[in-house]
Order: C-alpha cells, then sequence, then structure tokens
C-alpha cells in the first residue's frame, strides 16, 4: 500500500494532472527491475566489469524517479525519452543484440503519441527522430554479441526479461492514456447527460417542463405508434390561496409534494409535464379515455383525502382535471385544448372533478 501511494502520489502543480508522471514512475520501476535482472542472468561477475555502467544505470533511475515529484509532467517525459535513447547503446555492448534493449524505443514512440505534451508537429519530429535512432542502432550493433561470456541459459532469460519489460511497460502506457481517454469522455457523456436533463426538467418539481412536453408531443405526432393516447391537464385548486395563507415557500412544498403523488401514482403509464404555474400536463400512451378516467379519478381522490404536511402546517389542496383522448386522425395540439378546455368546464362547475 506504501508503495501504491507512493507511486500514485500527486504532482507538484496544480495545472497538471497525474497520470504522465504515474506513467514514468512505473517505467523506471520496470527498467530497474529489468537492469537488476539482466545484472543477475549475466552473472554478477558484470559487477566488477562495468560496475560504472550498470550501478550509474541504476542511479539514473533512482534520480529520475525521484525528480517527477518535482518535475512538470512535459520536462519529466523528455528526460525519460533521453535516458531512454542513451540507455540502448549504453548497454547493447555488455548484454548484446539479442538482448533486446533496442526494443525500448516502442515504448519512446507510445509515450510520444500517446502522452498529452508537445505539439502534433512536435510529436511528429520526435517520432522521426526515434525511427532513425533505431536505424542507427540497428546499423552499428546488429548482431553484436556481448562482451561478456554469458552462456545459453543466461542470454535467454536476458532476452526474456527484456522482451517482458518492453511488454509491461507498453501496456502501462497504453492503459493508463486510453483509460484516461475514456474517463474524459464518460465525464463528458455525464456531464452532457445532465445538461439535457437540466433542459429538460422542471427544476421546482422533477417533472419534465414545458419544452420537453412540446417535444414530446411533435413525437407523438410524427410516429407511427397505432395505439390510444389520452392527454389529461391537471390544476391545482385555489393555489394562489396557498401562496397567501401560508406563503411561497408553502406553494412550492405543496408543488413538489403533488407532483411526487403523480409519480407515484401514474407515473408508470404517463409522461408527466409541469406545463405552468400549478398546471400539469399528463400524456398516457396505449390508454384510452375510460381506462384513463378511472386512473386520474383515483388520483384526484387520494390528493383530496391526504393533506400536505408544511411545517406545522397540514394543506388540504384540490385538483380539476380535463380529459380529452387523442385519436391519431386530427391535430395532438388540438387535443391539448380539448383536455384544458375541459379542465376548464371542471373549474366552472365547481372544481375537484375529473372532466371527460
Amino acid at each position: 500500500m506504501g508503495l501504491f501511494r507512493l507511486i500514485n502520489k500527486d504532482v507538484a502543480f496544480e495545472n497538471e494532472t497525474r497520470q504522465g508522471v504515474v506513467t514514468l514512475r512505473l517505467l523506471y520501476i520496470i527498467q530497474a527491475v529489468v537492469v537488476v535482472l539482466d545484472v543477475f542472468f549475466a552473472g554478477l561477475h558484470v559487477l566488477s566489469e562495468y560496475k560504472f555502467v550498470t550501478l550509474g544505470t541504476l542511479a539514473a533511475v533512482v534520480v529520475l524517479f525521484l525528480l517527477t515529484y518535482w518535475m512538470k509532467t512535459e520536462p519529466a517525459m523528455i528526460a525519460y525519452i533521453v535516458f531512454t535513447f542513451l540507455l540502448v547503446p549504453w548497454l547493447i555492448p555488455i548484454l548484446g543484440w539479442k538482448a533486446g534493449i533496442q526494443d525500448y524505443y516502442v515504448v519512446i514512440l507510445m509515450l510520444c503519441f500517446f502522452a498529452n505534451f508537445g505539439s502534433v508537429g512536435f510529436k511528429f519530429a520526435l517520432a522521426s527522430v526515434v525511427f532513425f535512432a533505431r536505424l542507427l542502432v540497428f546499423m552499428c550493433y546488429t548482431d553484436m554479441a556481448s562482451n561478456l561470456p554469458i552462456d545459453d541459459l543466461g542470454n535467454k532469460l536476458i532476452q526474456i526479461t527484456n522482451n517482458s519489460g518492453v511488454f509491461l511497460s507498453v501496456i502501462i502506457v497504453s492503459f493508463i492514456f486510453s483509460h484516461r481517454e475514456n474517463e474524459a469522455e464518460s465525464k463528458l457523456m455525464k456531464y452532457n447527460d445532465r445538461l439535457v436533463r437540466e433542459a429538460n426538467t422542471d427544476e421546482l418539481t422533477g417533472l419534465y417542463n414545458r419544452r420537453r412536453g412540446m417535444e414530446f408531443i411533435e413525437e407523438i405526432k410524427d410516429s407511427s405508434f397505432l395505439g390510444s393516447v389520452s392527454i389529461v391537464m391537471g390544476d391545482i385548486d385555489f393555489f394562489k390561496k396557498v401562496n397567501d395563507t401560508y406563503g411561497h415557500d408553502a406553494g412550492d412544498e405543496v408543488l413538489r409534494a403533488i407532483a411526487k403523488t403523480m409519480q407515484d401514482t401514474v407515473g408508470k403509464d404517463a409522461f408527466l409535464i409541469r406545463w405552468g404555474g400549478e398546471e400539469f400536463l399528463m400524456i398516457f400512451g396505449a390508454k384510452n379515455g375510460d381506462e384513463t378516467l378511472g386512473i386520474i379519478e383515483n388520483l384526484r381522490v387520494h390528493i383530496m383525502e391526504h393533506p400536505i404536511r408544511v411545517k406545522d402546517n397540514e394543506i388540504s389542496v384540490t385538483m380539476t382535471f380535463g380529459l380529452a383522448e387523442y385519436d391519431f386522425s386530427g391535430d395532438v395540439q388540438n387535443t391539448v385544448k380539448e383536455a384544458d378546455s375541459k379542465l376548464y368546464m371542471g373549474k366552472e362547475r365547481g372544481r375537484n372533478r375529473v372532466v371527460y
């Protein structure tokens, strides 16, 4: 756990993410382990014959690892790239071409294009440098044997060690930076979803707002759905009296409570919209007028029989509803107007009723 915290420690600069330096720390750890294993498989006599090279390499890895805690990401990346450029011709004469040290240039290429530093032109320029460096190393060192007497088993183990180091390095670079992109994309998608929800939702009640309701009505007009659609317009009776008596905050609580009741009782069957003020629109798909009448009547009775508690007050309210059925041969907008007209008929007839 201590090593994990050490590797995952944040950068010293607030305007930078830590993915880059965490990647470098892991790459340095891999390189340190690979060098130690190479020395072990080549034979400990490497330390006596090439003590400066081996210990100097390990010391450089440790210093560069520590510098990731104080350097900005971009110079830290460049330091790793320069170190790896020098490491390859530094170690090939000792371990031989077959050890696979030259394959670490692939890691530089991965960092070059995955890491978020440098312009596009810089990335391609660096990739060109890597290409020509790899070509030069090939021309100078290809088929070079080790300067040390390493047996066949040792050579194979050294090849496995370096190939594994390169492979792990590529996996780490690919995973961390692709994970960062996926995470950023996921955050963006969630952010966009939140914006869509906020644009379509009434802030006070959590129901759909009038804008989304109008869109849904247009979707009904354009759809090929052939089932029944019922449209209900509802209005809280004497809502102004609630505001005048208990205050607008209490009025807001009443609106929230009514919306919650609608969601709990008819939400599974209807598209619920706060149409404006204390007025609500409900669109029932696959429900004819007779079926919807029974549902709305139950909702009306439930609201009437359950006062809404706001602080120390119990506020009793009723609702009036107008119900119209859309038959797809007319205009859905006219059906909304018909439901609204029936709502006002209910108001004129004494309120607290459903007019169909």
